[in-house]
C-alpha cells in the first residue's frame, strides 16, 4: 500500500456485536465493516508487512481497494504532508465566574460510610462537622457577601447559578430563607438571571420546605443509593439505623410536587454494584433521571474496586440494551450517565478542555467564608482559593487551566479526551495525589465505557428513535448542579 498515508488518530473498539471507529480528530464515529476493522488494525501495527497482501487472503481486492478509498474519505486515512505539523486543535478555556456554591452548613444528619467530607477520611478526628470545619452553619453576613460577589464579578455573564451545599443544606433552611428574596431582589437590580438548586438527603422535607423550593423555582437533587436494602447499607442516620424509610415520604412529597422533573444521584459502592436495581427502583419512584457516581478514593472500605469497576461496566452494557429497547417502545428511561454520551456523541458540539468548570467557572464557598474549587475540596488548606473578603487566589485557577486535555499526563493520548474532559479533579487528588494525573484506574476506565456504549446506543437507534429520544429527554429533569463543560 501507498505509504504516503497515515492513519489520524482513532479509536476502534467491539461492543454489542458491532465494530466501531471512532476519529479522534474529527470526531466522528462509525459503526464498520469486518474489512474496514481488520484494515484499520493492520494499518496500525508497527511493522513492515504489507496489510494489502494479509487481507486478500481472506477478501476480495475490490472491497479493499473500496475500504481504503472509504477510510480516506472520512478522514481516517490522510496523505503524509510535510506542510502538516499534527498540532492539537485549539481547545477553548472558559474561565470567570458564574456559578457559586453556598456551603451553608458543614453539619449533616446522616453518616454515610462513604462520605468525602466526613473526618475519619482526611484526618480531621477533632473536628466535630464535616470538612474539618469547627462550626456548623454559614452566617446570613457571609451568604449575602457570597451573592454581591458572584454579582459583583460576574462580568457580561447573563445567566448565573448558586447551588446550596451542605452537608444537608435543610438542616440551614432559616438561612436558604432569608437568602433567596435577597438573590431575587439582586436579580432585579442586575438585569441577570440566576438559577437555584440545591442537593439534599430527603429527610427534611415537609410541605412547607417542598412548597419554598417549588414557589422560588429552586432546581432539586436528591441523594438516595435505592432501594431500602442498598441505601441502609451505607447511608445510615446518626443512631445508626436506616435511612431510607425515614426519607421515603419527604421524597415522594418533591416527586409529587415536580412530576418527572427530579433528579436522583446515587452512590455505588464496594460490593454493591446493582445498577439495573438501582435506577430501575429510582424511575418507578418518579425521579426524572438518575445518575450513578462510584465510590472513589478515600472512602475507606467502601471505595470500589478494579473488580466492582468490571461489574459496573458489564452492567452498563445491560442498561444501554434497556435503554435502547425503552427508546423504541417510547418508554421513559433516563439514565443519565449514558443519555449524556449520548447527546455528546451524536452532535459533537466542541472539543471538552476540561472536565467540569470547577476552579475556572465554578467555585465552592465555604461556611466560614473561604473559596475552593468545588465542594469536595473544601477544608483542604492547598486548594484554598482566597476569601470573602479578600476575594479569590487565582494562582489554582491558572493551573487548572494551564491543564487542559492536551497537557495532562494519561489524558494527552487517551482517546475518549475530547469526549470527557479529564476526569474529576478531586478523583485524581484521591488517586494520584496531584490534579495533574487523572484517575485512569478507577472513574476514567467507567467513563470511557460509557462513550463506547453511547456510541452503540446511537449506531443502533434509526433517525427515527433518536427523534423520540430527544423529546423524551431533553426536558426530563431540571437542571442541578452547573456541571459546566467545555474549554
Amino acid at each position: 500500500m501507498n505509504t504516503d498515508y497515515r492513519l489520524a488518530e482513532f479509536h476502534l473498539f467491539r461492543i454489542f456485536d458491532k465494530s466501531i471507529l471512532f476519529n479522534v480528530e474529527t470526531m466522528l464515529f462509525y459503526e464498520v465493516t469486518p474489512l474496514v476493522y481488520d484494515l484499520v488494525t493492520l494499518l496500525s501495527r508497527d511493522n513492515d508487512n504489507d496489510p494489502m497482501k494479509s487481507l486478500k487472503k481472506q477478501y476480495r481486492k475490490a472491497d479493499i481497494n473500496n475500504a481504503v478509498v472509504y477510510l480516506k474519505k472520512e478522514g481516517v486515512l490522510k496523505e503524509r504532508s510535510p506542510n502538516v505539523s499534527g498540532e492539537k486543535p485549539t481547545l477553548r478555556k472558559r474561565r470567570g465566574i458564574r456559578h457559586l456554591e453556598l456551603m451553608v452548613t458543614h453539619g449533616c444528619n446522616l453518616g454515610c460510610s462513604y462520605c468525602y467530607g466526613s473526618n475519619k477520611h482526611e484526618g480531621w478526628e477533632d473536628a466535630p462537622y464535616l470538612y474539618g470545619a469547627k462550626t456548623k452553619g454559614m452566617s446570613y453576613e457571609i451568604a449575602e457577601k457570597g451573592v454581591d460577589f458572584l454579582f459583583e464579578n460576574c462580568g457580561g455573564q447573563k445567566d448565573l447559578s448558586i447551588v446550596f451545599f451542605g452537608g444537608e443544606p435543610l438542616l440551614e433552611f432559616s438561612l436558604i430563607e432569608k437568602i433567596v428574596p435577597y438573590i431575587k431582589k439582586r436579580e432585579v437590580e442586575s438585569g441577570k438571571k440566576v438559577s437555584l438548586s440545591i442537593s439534599t438527603n430527603g429527610l427534611l422535607l415537609n410541605d412547607k420546605i417542598v412548597d419554598f423550593l417549588v414557589r422560588h423555582g429552586v432546581g432539586c437533587q436528591v441523594s438516595i443509593d435505592g432501594p431500602r436494602e442498598i441505601q441502609d447499607k451505607n447511608r445510615s442516620q446518626r443512631d445508626g439505623t436506616g435511612s431510607y424509610e425515614r426519607a421515603l415520604p419527604g421524597i415522594k412529597r418533591l416527586l409529587s410536587a415536580r412530576r418527572g422533573k427530579v433528579p436522583a444521584r446515587a452512590t455505588v459502592s464496594h460490593d454493591l454494584v446493582n445498577l439495573l436495581e438501582v435506577v430501575d427502583h429510582l424511575l418507578s419512584l418518579g425521579f426524572g433521571s438518575v445518575h450513578v457516581e462510584p465510590a472513589i478514593g478515600k472512602n475507606g472500605n467502601a471505595a470500589v474496586t478494579k473488580e466492582d469497576v468490571e461489574k459496573i461496566k458489564r452492567q452498563h452494557e445491560t442498561l444501554a440494551d434497556i435503554l435502547v429497547k425503552s427508546v423504541r417502545n417510547n418508554r421513559y428511561f433516563n439514565y443519565s450517565n449514558l443519555v449524556r454520551f449520548i447527546r455528546e456523541t451524536r452532535v459533537v458540539r466542541e472539543r471538552l478542555a476540561h472536565y467540569c468548570g470547577a476552579g475556572r467557572t465554578y467555585f465552592a464557598l465555604s461556611q466560614d467564608g473561604d473559596f475552593y474549587p468545588c465542594h469536595r475540596f473544601v477544608g483542604m488548606n492547598e486548594y484554598r482559593m482566597g476569601d470573602i473578603n479578600r476575594g479569590l487566589d487565582l494562582a489554582i485557577q491558572q493551573k487548572i487551566l494551564d491543564l487542559t486535555v492536551d497537557n495532562r499526563p494519561v489524558c494527552k493520548d487517551c482517546w475518549a479526551r475530547y469526549l470527557c474532559g479529564g476526569g474529576c479533579w478531586k478523583h485524581a487528588v484521591d488517586i494520584n495525589g496531584s490534579l495533574e494525573i487523572p484517575d485512569n484506574e478507577f472513574s476514567c476506565e467507567i467513563i470511557r465505557h460509557e462513550i463506547e456504549c453511547a456510541m452503540a446506543i446511537n449506531s443502533e437507534l434509526m433517525v427515527s428513535d433518536k427523534d423520540i429520544l430527544i423529546d423524551m429527554y431533553e426536558g426530563g429533569a431540571a437542571p442541578y448542579l452547573v456541571n459546566e463543560k467545555g474549554g
